[in-house]
């Protein structure tokens, strides 16, 4: 018998043994509690339960469960070979693609060797680098101008003093050239002629019309008549580009003070024109000057105009030179007066075909080693 018999057995017994005093009430209590904890079959359903059908209803759940198992077996393994398949798929048109993308790279690469013209590719880039680095620094719409003032024998102790060896600059076109020369520092002088009162810095010309002006009064000790005869020069570059395809004339204002009395000061505007047109600069390999304005005369304050051509598509250097106006001697002093300007830029010279021409003023601020002046072009 098993546990369950035993139990029925015991439960009909003690049931017996309460009913044979039980009132009716009790009698229906009793059924009540015997309704729950059979459910809804009788007693007698419970009984005659034999261990053969337990068992069979055992196995029936066993053979049930196992057909579950052999179908996930079935699905798991269905869906092992649908993945593999599926990556194999995915790993071939990865292959596919990849050597198609390596086919067309190198039909690309061999179409731009052929082509002949990845140097010039390659200096497009370079120029459109070296044209927004120089556009991210100087504003668009500014006009820089780079303004030095060069010792001479105004100091007259240390280095770098000089007299007539580098020429009457206020008409020499040598002279122009060893302006700019030390006035961007393309040369390779070690100490003789390159120490300055100002040393050169990037200014720019003010207000609608463009001016720009320099003036200072000052005392030297007399230490010697050098002095006041070989004065500080003053020296400025603007670098002009013409963009379009044809020679465009300009006038130029300027106005400074000048000295004269050894012969070496007096003032002068010289204009740089390179031996190449901008999209071919780096074959530059010479600059030619022209003397478009002299004086040799004493003045505080000269007012003066020059015609300038700038020819297409190049771009040219206007540099202009004051020298300082020796006013006195007094107390063993000498008193000097130096001036320097350029007005009317803006409005009356940079117009329509002209603009400035920022990578090459940047390069004569930077002195990046150069050697000579039509480096600053190439």
């Amino acid at each position: 018998m098993t546990i369950v018999k035993e139990v029925v057995n015991a439960l009909q017994q003690r049931l017996k043994e309460l009913s044979i005093d039980a009132t009716p009430d009790k009698l229906a209590y009793l059924a009540k509690a015997l309704e729950s904890i059979a459910g809804q079959s009788t007693v007698l359903d419970i009984v005659n339960t034999t261990d053969e059908k337990l068992k069979e209803l055992l196995e029936s759940a066993t053979g049930h469960l196992n057909n579950l198992d052999t179908t996930k077996d079935k699905a798991l393994t269905a869906i092992s070979q649908l993945e593999k398949q599926s990556l194999k798929n995915i790993d071939d048109k990865s292959i596919e693609s990849l050597s198609l993308l390596d086919t067309r790279k190198d039909a690309n690469i061999a179409a731009i060797d052929s082509s002949g013209n990845l140097d010039q590719i390659k200096s497009a880039v370079d120029d459109l680098s070296k044209e927004i680095k120089s556009r991210s620094i100087i504003a668009p719409e500014s006009v820089p101008l780079l303004f030095g003032i060069l010792n001479r024998y105004n100091d007259n102790w240390g280095s770098s003093n000089f007299s007539s060896e580098l020429g009457q600059w206020y008409s020499s076109t040598t002279g122009a050239n060893y302006m700019l020369a030390l006035l961007a520092g393309a040369h390779k002088e070690s100490t003789k002629y390159c120490s300055f009162y100002k040393p050169p810095q990037l200014y720019f010309l003010q207000g609608t019309n463009g001016t720009f002006l320099y003036k200072e009064m000052y005392l030297r000790y007399a230490v010697s008549t050098n002095v006041y005869q070989y004065p500080y020069a003053l020296l400025g570059v603007i670098f002009v580009k013409n963009t379009s395809k044809e020679d465009i004339t300009r006038t130029l204002n300027f106005t400074g003070s000048s000295g004269w009395s050894s012969g070496y000061e007096g003032a002068g505007v010289f204009v740089g024109t390179p031996d190449a047109i901008n999209p071919n600069k780096e074959k530059t390999s010479t600059v030619t000057w022209a003397n478009v304005q002299k004086h040799n005369s004493t003045s505080t304050e000269l007012s003066s105009s020059a015609t300038i051509v700038i020819p297409a598509e190049k771009t040219v250097a206007i540099v202009l030179y004051t020298s300082p106006y020796y006013y006195t001697n007094t107390n063993n002093y000498y008193a000097q007066f130096m001036y320097f300007g350029i007005y009317n830029f803006r409005s009356s010279f940079l117009t329509t075909g002209l603009e400035i021409d920022r990578e090459r003023t940047l390069r004569a601020l930077q002195c990046p080693g150069l050697e000579y002046v039509y480096q600053i072009w190439s």
